[in-house]
């Protein structure tokens, strides 16, 4: 027979799972841990031989999780977003405001946008220590899905039923080229002139090349891009240097605009004109007092752009 105390869900296997869930494998937990990788194995392994169940299974050179592993990795995730939301009440029942703030973003919103609030913020709560984590718009989403972030900002498009998002017109989508690029002289150019160019990606992740997937299906165009970025800022870099066409907000590229080393170019389609922002949160998810005074001010900047 079992040990009664041992047939209780191991918060610590769960907690491995859960970063095998997220990076892939279980060597990469391993690292994302700081731990040697034979251990999350014995306890998984534990957890299989205790419970009678397969957690893991191999796809390809990757490790996926099982249904039943799945079901445990979200009762970890949900326990962890409960015990968060208790401690916050705890916090704002005892008066504190001491406490932390993790807010997802992607690139182009910072010094547009969040630093404004930020600034208000940190007046008003000079001890909250706040993290900002970077990312894509599929990232920010997964960040604020899996409760890793209380808040997100990113580009909108996608659409998860879990989360709690505000949506705002955006500096539309525009095409950016060097000053000496052969577009420069256009205020702006037909979605089609663009094909004739190199022109420069984003990966699947971001917003920004949903819109531009988008724009090339109703074209019924055959693109390939010349380069493709994970970071605006290399987008950015590739463009002002006369090598391609980069795709971005104006917002997005201030710096190099205002440093005269992109010229913005207006895209002449009704999906560019369409391109949004949106400030998130989990559905359900109850907020600090210092995250509903983010979310708020967030809500009132976007709808004075």
């Amino acid at each position: 027979m079992p040990n009664p105390t041992e047939t209780l869900l191991n918060t610590r296997c769960l907690r491995y799972l859960h970063e095998i869930d997220v990076h892939g494998g279980v060597r990469a937990a391993a690292d994302a841990l700081s731990i040697n990788g034979s251990v999350i194995s014995r306890q998984v392994a534990h957890l299989e031989s205790l419970h009678g169940v397969a957690l893991l299974e191999r796809s390809g050179r990757r490790v996926a999780l099982t249904e039943i592993g799945k079901s445990l990795v979200e009762h970890f995730r949900e326990s962890v977003r409960r015990d968060a939301e208790l401690l916050a009440q705890l916090e704002d029942y005892r008066g504190l405001r001491r406490g932390r703030l993790a807010i997802g973003i992607s690139e182009g919103f910072v010094e547009k946008l969040l630093a404004t609030v930020l600034e208000r913020f940190s007046l008003q709560f000079p001890d909250i220590f706040v993290e900002l984590r970077g990312g894509a718009t599929a990232d920010v989403m997964s960040m604020v899905h899996n409760g890793e972030v209380d808040l997100g900002i990113c580009v909108s498009g996608s659409s998860d039923p879990t989360i709690r998002a505000r949506t705002f017109r955006a500096a539309p989508l525009c095409a950016l080229v060097s000053p000496h690029h052969a577009l420069a002289g256009e205020r702006r150019v037909r979605f089609e002139q663009l094909a004739a160019h190199r022109l420069i990606f984003m990966t699947a992740r971001f917003g920004v090349q949903l819109y531009l997937d988008s724009m090339i299906r109703a074209e019924r165009l055959n693109l390939t891009p010349a380069y493709r970025c994970d970071l605006f800022s290399a987008a950015q870099a590739i463009a002002a240097a006369g090598l391609g066409v980069a795709f971005m907000s104006k917002d997005a590229a201030q710096y190099y605009v205002n440093a005269g080393k992109l010229v913005p170019l207006e895209i002449d389609h009704p999906i560019a004109r369409e391109y949004g922002s949106q400030v998130i949160r989990r559905l359900g998810r109850r907020l600090s007092p210092a995250g509903e005074f983010v979310w708020l001010h967030l809500i009132k900047a976007m709808q004075s752009r």
